[in-house]
Parts: C-alpha cells; structure tokens; sequence
C-alpha cells in the first residue's frame, strides 16, 4: 500500500470530505461480505471522487481502475501507483493497447487472491445525469477470469452514487450498497456459453444499480424531478451539526419520487404533464417574488437563537475568514477559472484545497508562534477550526437572510404566501397519493 494512498485515507475522510459535503448518506455497508474478493461496481458521475468516496469507509485498503491515458505522464503515472491505481485500456485508447489490459487483470487478480478488492465503473465513462450508461464487459471478464485461473469466490457488490448536485461545494452525497451475488452463481453458464454468461452478469449488476440509484430515465422530466425532490428534501430538518449519517431513507424517498416520475412517463403522460404545469407554476411564482421554497416548507425551531449566533459570532467568523482567506479562495478560482469540464470540478477543487492546506496550516502555525510566542500554538490550532466554523455560520446567515424576506412578504402580501403554501401542499398530496398500478 502506497504512501501516497495511506496519506489519503488519513485526510480525505475525517477533513477533506466534511469541508466539501455538507452531509454524507453511507448505509448498508454491512451488505459487504469483507471476508470476500471483492469486485464493487459502481454508477459514475463524478471522476476521481466516486471511487474514493466509496472506499472511504471500508476497514480494508481499496484499489481503483482508471482509463489508461491518465497514465502517459511519468509523474501522474508514479502518483497514481502510489494510490493503488491500475490502468485499463479501452478501445477509445488504441485497439493496439488493448492486448495490455492482460497486465492489468494480472494486478487485479494478485490484489483478489488475498480478499482484496477494486472499485470499478462498469459504465465506463463519466456522466453528470441521473441516468445509467450501458454497462461494459470489462467488470464481467474480470471476475470469470478470477474465479476461471484461481477459484476465486469473487463478490460483486453494485454500488449506488448519488449527489444532489455532484459539483457544487456543501451539497450532499449518498453512497449504497447493494446486496453482493458471487461469480459462481454464473459459473455453469460461463462453462457452456461465455457470451451468454458476460450478458447474465451485466444485467445482475445493472439490477443492482438500478435498484440504487436515482434516475430519471427521460431527459425531458430533468428539471420537473429537480423541483419534486428539493421540494421533498425541504420537508426534513437534519441535525444542524450532524455530518455522516447510516440511514438509507434519504436516497430510498428521493429514488420512489424518480421512480414515480418514470412510470408516469411511460403509462400517464396526461398526469405527468398536469403535475410538471403546476410544479412549474408553483416554481416560478417563487422566484418572480424571491422566496425560497425552504421557507414555505418549514418553520425551523429556536430561529432566535440563529439570530443570536449571527450577532454574538460575528467576531469569530470575521477572524475565521480572515485567517482562511486563502485555502476559501484560491480552489474555487483555480476551478473556476481551469476547470470546464464539471465532472472534474469538486475533485480538483478538493485536491488544490487539500494540498493547500497542507501547506497552508504548518506556515500559518509557524507564522503564529513567531509572533505571539507561545500563545501562538492555540491560535494556530484554532485556524482549522473556526474556519470549519465559518462554513456553518455562512449557512445560517444565507438562510435568517432568506427567513427574514420571506417575513416581510408574509407581512406586506400574505394572500401570495397563503396561495404558495397552498399550491405547495396540493402538489405534494396529489404527488404522494399518486399510485403506480
């Protein structure tokens, strides 16, 4: 196991990944048979951040798969060793090359044969929608060549990755795992017809993933799901410090909505389209008027108390900023600036921030004791942690801000917030008693 990579699991987990997500859904993860070879199959939405992000938890070391052109460089190459990368090659890399991925499966099958694992998409390639991409055979060659050479008991455990909104910083993440199926279960198939065998498996994984991920399968329903499942994550009132939760009824609510969404494509275009009018109506109403959907939603308890912080922590968050202006800055213009394609945005911003950091904290520690003496190794300690504590006074600032216009509008016009609310509760009743026969 690289240096690099044991570096990586110390910070991506504990620090990177509670600055960048604002909450974490990781469940089921007793579903995974530890004991096994271990192959985990998952959708990809977001380059180098899925695979950390579902070996981020796991007690044992995770190893990856990455297309082979990210290896030409010598550096990224040793870096990405380091990580217990390994190349694939596919075809868009040169039917020439392909013959390589011989070296590769030879890796994968070493890593195995002692109950390790790799994290693999078999969708080979990267989409930022909430669709699945026809499965590749890859995953399925890997798995009866293992068990064909070794005898290996290979599990396949499809993995479901789902982001609110996967590059956009403080959004949220939700990571499951499916039940895991052993190659053998198809090994009598593989034995009389490989082709046969390698279709079985793709549709056991695809089964898997659809059965843990939030699609939408018609394009054209995109922006009507978006607003039936904010409008629904506004109905719940997470605990405002908690983090990392062990709960899969987040993504179980936000994939029945989808759910709903596909069948009514299929088999009620009329209602569809009588829920996307009123939707769409309820929608712009708010944003002609600059109120959020999140205050008609819900009163959050104890909003005196979020006044009181915004006064009383003013001085700290002023001091926390301060002392983080940089690490806040410079990844978002780094990403801003450089990055076009989105599906690398957070994964380069959390690398340029965590290296940052790296760098930043011990020369503002440094600095700290150079010119408060010894007082400065406390100050230092609390740069981290107030600017951790900025990203939270941001959010209840944002949202007393939002509280207090839509008060005023309760004020001055409360016929308009009577109507929202009611249009509100009329779409998300019908929506809920709505029943797919």
């Amino acid at each position: 196991m690289g240096i690099f990579y044991r570096f990586l699991t110390f910070i991506l987990p504990p620090f990177t990944f509670r600055v960048f997500f604002r909450r974490i859904f990781y469940s089921n993860l007793k579903k995974v048979p530890l004991d096994k070879p271990l192959l985990f199959a998952g959708n990809h939405q977001n380059s180098f951040t899925d695979g950390m992000l579902v070996g981020a938890y796991l007690t044992q070391p995770i190893n990856f798969l990455m297309r082979a052109d990210m290896f030409r460089n010598s550096i990224a190459r040793f870096c990405l060793r380091e990580l217990n990368v390994s190349p694939v090659y596919r075809f868009e890399e040169g039917l020439e090359n392909v013959h390589r991925n011989r070296e590769t499966f030879n890796w994968i099958y070493d890593v195995l044969k002692k109950n390790g694992n790799y994290v693999v998409f078999s969708e080979g390639i990267c989409v930022q929608e909430k669709r699945l991409q026809k499965l590749r055979k890859g995953t399925g060659r890997m798995a009866f060549g293992a068990e064909e050479e070794f005898g290996l008991d290979v599990h396949i455990v499809p993995v479901g990755i789902n982001y609110t909104y996967p590059s956009k910083f403080r959004k949220e993440v939700l990571i499951n795992f499916d039940d895991a199926f052993s190659i053998k279960e198809l090994k009598s198939l593989y034995e009389t017809n490989k082709a046969k065998a390698l279709l079985a498996f793709n549709e056991k994984v695809a089964a898997g993933l659809n059965r843990q991920v939030i699609i939408v399968e018609n394009p054209e329903n995109d922006t009507f799901a978006e607003q039936m499942l904010m409008m629904a994550r506004n109905n719940t009132i997470h605990p405002f410090f908690r983090w990392k939760f062990d709960d899969d009824s987040r993504r179980a609510m936000e994939k029945g909505i989808c759910d709903k969404i596909n069948y009514m494509d299929i088999r009620d275009r009329e209602k569809l389209n009588l829920f996307r009018e009123k939707a769409g109506a309820y929608m712009k109403l708010l944003q002609e008027n600059g109120i959020r959907d999140e205050n008609i939603a819900r009163k959050l308890d104890y909003g005196f108390l979020r006044y009181l912080t915004l006064v009383a922590g003013l001085p700290l968050f002023v001091a926390g900023y301060a002392a983080n202006l940089i690490p806040y800055l410079v990844p978002r213009i780094i990403c801003n600036t450089l990055i076009k394609d989105l599906r690398f945005y957070s994964s380069v911003y959390m690398a340029v921030g965590t290296i940052l950091y790296i760098i930043y904290f011990p020369v503002a520690a440094i600095l700290s004791v150079i010119f408060l003496g010894w007082w400065g190794i406390p100050a230092a300690l609390a740069v981290p942690l107030l600017g951790y504590a900025v990203l939270f006074y941001q959010e209840i600032a944002r949202e007393r801000y939002h509280t207090f216009r839509y008060r005023l509008k309760k004020l001055t016009r409360p016929g308009l917030i009577k109507e929202l609310s009611a249009r509100r509760a009329e779409i998300l009743k019908e929506f809920e008693e709505y029943k797919a026969v």
